[in-house]
């Protein structure tokens, strides 16, 4: 496991510092003196830091678990499977059909298939969620949101 999670720390290092890269070089708003790099930076700051003691601890045996070849018939990588095909059509989806749609299906699903089967949850959890999101990014933040088929009441 040792090595898994070296090889793994390297590759969230690079991955977060390319996101950083990248969310530095987005425009800053005039009035607000951020823009939309500025969660991205820090998600990929948190990524960078957890990298790094993931590479510690490993140096320092203190990696947990076995390295083990996965099968397609496992549950865990058939559910992260599911997550990676649901998370490439939400954003494939999300500017025609609108951010606020497409992410309560997205989380419904999400929900599912990581076992939820209350359905009251299952209903009120992810409308709460995306009420929340779109309400922080676009009444307090003032970034828009992909309105999508909602155009007209949002």
């Amino acid at each position: 496991m040792k090595v898994a999670d070296i090889v793994g720390g390297v590759i969230g290092i690079l991955l977060g510092a390319f996101t950083y890269w990248q969310s530095s070089i987005m425009p800053t708003d005039v009035v607000m003196k951020i823009g939309p790099g500025f969660f991205p930076s820090i998600l990929s700051g948190g990524l960078i830091l957890f990298s790094i003691l993931l590479i510690v601890n490993a140096l320092k045996g203190k990696s947990i678990g076995t390295l083990e070849p996965q099968r397609l018939s496992d549950k865990g990588v058939q559910r992260g499977l599911i997550m990676l095909v649901a998370a490439v059509a939400f954003a494939a989806v999300m500017v025609p059909l609108g951010f606020v749609p497409t992410a309560i299906i997205f989380l419904t699903g999400m929900m599912m298939v990581m076992g939820m089967r209350k359905w009251v949850l299952i209903l009120i959890v992810p409308a709460l969620i995306t009420a929340g999101v779109w309400a922080v990014f676009e009444k307090i933040l003032h970034l828009s949101l992909p309105a999508g088929i909602l155009s007209d009441f949002l």
